[in-house]
C-alpha cells in the first residue's frame, strides 16, 4: 500500500512539473513576452465577411511597454473588434486579450500597410477600440472598421441551407485631438463635401 501511495505522490509530481514547464513564457522572435490570448472560435457563416482582410497577414504588434513582435500572421475581426493571431508552432489560432496591446500592423493583400491603436472610446458603447490610423498628427483621421451582423432577404449558403443574416461593414470616421476627443466625420455619397 506505502508502495501504492509513493507512486501516486510521484506521479502527481510529474503532472504537475509537466503544466508548470508549459506554463513558463515562450520564446517568440527572441523575446520573453508571451503573447496572451484564449483558442478562437470561428464565427457562424454568413453571406459577406466579418473580417477586414481574406487572408491572415503578416504583420506586427506591440504590447503597452512598448516591446513589438515582428513577422506574425495577423487577421483583424471587424465583427468583434479583435485581433488574431495564428501560431504556427502549434497550428493554432488565438484572439489576443485587446487590454495588453497598444497596437497592431500589418500588410494586407493589396501590399498596403494597415496601423492599427487601440483607444478608449468614451461616446456610443463606450469602451477600448481599435482603430485605424489613416492620418496621425495633433488631430489624427482614424477609422472604426466595425462590421456588424444584420437581417437580409433570405439566400441559400454553399450547403444549401436558407439563411437571412449578413455581415455588413458599418465604418465610422473620426477626428481625434487629445483636447477636444473624437468628432464624427460623415462623408456624403452625393457630394465631395465632409460634414463634421
Amino acid at each position: 500500500m506505502a508502495n501504492r501511495i509513493i507512486y501516486f505522490i510521484t506521479l502527481i509530481g510529474i503532472f504537475i512539473c509537466s503544466s508548470l514547464i508549459g506554463q513558463e513564457k515562450n520564446s517568440l522572435n527572441g523575446s520573453d513576452e508571451k503573447i496572451k490570448g484564449i483558442r478562437f472560435i470561428p464565427y457562424a457563416s454568413y453571406s459577406g465577411s466579418a473580417y477586414l482582410t481574406e487572408k491572415f497577414c503578416t504583420g506586427a504588434i506591440e504590447f503597452m511597454d512598448g516591446y513589438k513582435v515582428e513577422d506574425i500572421k495577423l487577421h483583424y475581426s471587424s465583427y468583434r473588434d479583435e485581433v488574431i493571431y495564428f501560431n504556427t508552432d502549434i497550428s493554432v489560432q488565438i484572439v489576443i486579450d485587446k487590454i495588453s496591446l497598444k497596437g497592431f500592423s500589418f500588410t494586407d493583400e493589396n501590399g498596403e500597410k494597415r496601423i492599427f491603436r487601440q483607444q478608449y472610446y468614451n461616446g456610443f458603447l463606450p469602451g477600448n477600440r481599435y482603430f485605424e490610423v489613416l492620418s496621425d498628427g495633433d488631430v489624427s483621421l482614424l477609422a472604426y472598421r466595425k462590421v456588424i451582423l444584420e437581417l437580409c432577404s433570405p439566400y441559400s449558403n454553399e450547403s444549401g441551407r436558407l439563411l437571412n443574416m449578413a455581415y455588413q461593414p458599418a465604418y465610422n470616421f473620426y477626428f481625434y485631438s487629445r483636447e477636444k476627443g473624437y468628432d464624427l466625420v460623415r462623408i456624403t455619397k452625393k457630394r465631395s463635401l465632409v460634414e463634421i
